[in-house]
């Protein structure tokens, strides 16, 4: 079993490229068949600042 193992500021997400903010999955840490460098990276600061707009525009929509 792979492991992506949790860092202290670190958020993993899809090594997949031109995917969408709205789309990608972010998380400390992983186990399981397909948590490798393969298929899972480092997420990036501007990632992890496009996630947090992200999430407080989603938060705005659900108080209305």
């Amino acid at each position: 079993m792979n492991t992506l193992e949790k860092q202290e500021g670190v958020y993993y997400t899809q090594n997949i490229d031109n995917l969408p903010i709205e789309e990608r999955v972010f998380f400390r840490e992983g186990k399981g068949m397909s948590a490798t460098s393969n298929n899972y990276r480092v997420a990036t600061p501007q990632e992890l600042n496009a996630w947090e707009l992200l999430k407080k525009e989603q938060e705005q929509l659900l108080k209305c």
